[in-house]
């Protein structure tokens, strides 16, 4: 046997969990909401990137078109022999901007925003007559942009600020950002609807498959519209008729059977009755095999019996509703079978069920516990939530958990040496109480026996 590496193990148990949780429907939702969040980021970033080219582009173009306009009106007062800065004070004011001038070698300033120091050094050096532009970030981390034009005896400077420009860019982005955010989410949403009609059929598929496995052989499931899904729900139907007219069949042969044995099986037990209660006039030889005859009859008797009522368990559907005392009616079982009632402890409950059904089940479980477990050990009542929580234990070596699944099929004698019964009491025990609305387990007890647990409801409460 291979053993599995410890990298092994963690990748065993993400696929185990992605497979547990990573549903069809869940899958086509985080495709869509992917989809939807890669085509979001691609159109969003298109956006983004076209509309700050445009939008530094048409600042670049306003911000030279101003500076070549203020370089002029500034170049014809110096020409005049205006003083440097008095030129400079008569030029437009502006908020977004700021106005310098350099005149052999001494600057001049209409405000304080930007030192001058701070200008890049090859600023100066690249100023045409048709205006350089350049960007520079600051010492306070904003980002400006300065265009150069020569002027008479100097040259001039005209910085703008890119705060309001970066400021409508970053709101733009956190916008794109929410949208595609947004799209991330709808397109989940839209994916987890569509998975979902995706998944329906299947899981209608599903659903009146556990009806059909619990005991509902009517149970059909809706044909969709969609005509590749029409064709699995159809053929799901098709099946549940063709089981369901085969078990009817089987149910049908076994009670047929069942009935015409039971006519010629009744005149065969008054014949061994008859013998039975003249053996002390036979010969010792002859009343053995009298005895050996009249048990087995008895024993034939009894299974035809069962094949009776569980051919009727399918077709009879009604079940009474009776209040009963479910102490008093176990003790009178276990009295009735020479047992001692002080087997039974627990809870003394009052339940609304099927009186006949219910003592069916318990009388067979008693039986069963009699026959093939060593006889019973205990029997415990529990009320709970919803009704009763029957257990009953015997004295056996117990079911092995490969067989449990096993004992409640008509016929079924687990690993059972024993030839006493044929096998159907446990059979009509799981059918009766699928017809009370319960279910009945098979475990191993405290003492290693076996535990048979019947859960039934009470029908006041259902």
């Amino acid at each position: 046997m291979t053993a599995t590496t410890s990298d092994q193990a963690p990748a065993v148990s993400r696929r185990r969990w992605f497979g547990r949780r990573a549903g069809l429907a869940n899958r086509v939702a985080i495709a869509f909401a992917l989809i939807s969040l890669v085509v979001a980021l691609v159109v969003s970033g298109a956006t983004y990137f076209g509309a700050r080219l445009y939008l530094v582009q048409q600042r670049e173009d306003a911000a030279l078109n101003r500076a070549l306009i203020d370089a002029r009106i500034l170049d014809a007062d110096l020409s005049q022999e205006e003083r440097p800065g008095r030129a400079l004070e008569a030029l437009p004011e502006t908020e977004d901007s700021q106005k310098l001038l350099q005149v052999d070698g001494t600057w001049y300033s209409s405000n304080v925003t930007v030192s001058p120091r701070e200008l890049p050094p090859e600023l100066l050096e690249t100023a045409t007559t048709g205006g350089a532009l350049q960007r520079f970030s600051a010492s306070s981390g904003e980002t400006y942009l300065a265009v150069t034009v020569p002027v008479t005896d100097g040259v001039f400077v005209e910085v703008f600020s890119f705060k309001e420009l970066n400021s409508a860019l970053t709101i733009l982005g956190w916008v794109l950002i929410g949208a595609s955010v947004a799209a991330f989410i709808v397109g989940g949403g839209v994916g987890r609807a569509t998975g979902n009609r995706l998944v329906r059929p299947l899981t209608d598929v599903a659903d009146g498959a556990r009806r059909i496995t619990a005991g509902e052989l009517q149970a059909r499931v809706p044909v969709p519209d969609d005509p590749d899904m029409a064709a699995i729900s159809t053929a799901f139907n098709d099946m549940a008729d063709a089981v369901q007219d085969r078990l009817e069949r089987e149910r049908r042969f076994s009670a047929n059977v069942s009935h015409e044995l039971r006519s010629p099986l009744t005149g065969i037990m008054g014949t061994a009755d008859l013998l039975e209660s003249r053996l002390d006039r036979l010969p010792e030889r002859e009343a053995t095999l009298v005895e050996a005859l009249n048990r087995q009859v008895r024993r034939f008797s009894a299974t035809v019996l069962d094949l009776l009522e569980i051919s009727r368990i399918g077709g009879d559907q009604l079940v009474q509703a009776e209040q009963i005392d479910i102490g008093l009616l176990i003790d009178e079982l276990l009295a009735g079978r020479g047992l001692d009632t002080a087997l039974r402890s627990g809870d003394e409950v009052r339940l609304v069920t099927d009186p006949r059904r219910f003592e069916r089940v318990v009388g067979n479980l008693i039986d069963n516990a009699e026959r093939h477990g060593d006889g019973v050990t205990k029997i415990v009542t529990e009320r709970t939530e919803t009704g009763l929580r029957l257990t009953i234990d015997d004295g056996g070596p117990g079911i092995p958990p490969d067989l449990a699944g096993q004992i409640f099929e008509p016929f079924a004698r687990g690993d059972s040496t024993s030839q006493d019964g044929a096998g159907l009491g446990l059979a009509i025990v799981r059918e009766q109480v699928r017809l009370l609305g319960g279910q009945v387990e098979v475990s191993r007890s405290d003492e290693g026996g076996a535990r048979f647990t019947v859960d039934v409801p009470d029908r006041s409460r259902v």
